[in-house]
């Protein structure tokens, strides 16, 4: 999915890049807004939320609320819920392949994850990934440039 946003929109990329810290983070926390929409519809249409820990055989079920606590979190400034330990078990589950989502569900909990460890835990994450994790939330038939380039304009750059 890089490829296809980068191929797309240079020219929105390099506006992003321009763009001073705090305006940036403005824009992540718009699309992220719009992925945390992607995520609770599908939870809402029962999504696959139910998975088996390899490991250790059991039966886990997602936390549906998880990626809202993140985001609340990172509007707050503070890790408020216990996000971080409660994102361990199913981002393992994700890397082991043990919790499967479609794709753009997946990159919107990503999207949010993300945004999540760059302004709460100061974690080191490009600014781009969690943009472009968060556009790709929207679907590959999605106009992400336009997506984008109205996020942009209406937090007025």
């Amino acid at each position: 999915m890089t490829n296809r946003l980068l191929s797309s929109m240079p020219s929105l990329l390099e506006n992003f890049h321009a763009l001073p810290a705090e305006l940036r983070k403005l824009v992540q926390i718009d699309l992220c807004a719009q992925a945390l929409r992607v995520w609770q519809s599908y939870c809402h249409s029962g999504g696959c939320l139910r998975y088996v820990e390899t490991v250790c055989g059991t039966q886990q079920t997602v936390d549906i609320a998880l990626p809202a606590d993140a985001f609340r979190s990172v509007m707050e400034g503070k890790d408020t819920c216990n996000v971080q330990a409660r994102y361990g078990e199913p981002i393992c589950a994700m890397q082991d392949d043990d919790l499967e989502f479609p794709d753009d569900i997946e990159l919107a909990y990503y999207s949010i994850y993300n945004l999540f460890r760059r302004y709460v835990l100061a974690d080191s994450i490009d600014d781009w990934l969690i943009v472009n994790q968060a556009l790709s939330a929207h679907g590959e038939s999605a106009d992400v440039a336009a997506i984008l380039e109205s996020t942009m304009a209406r937090i007025g750059v």
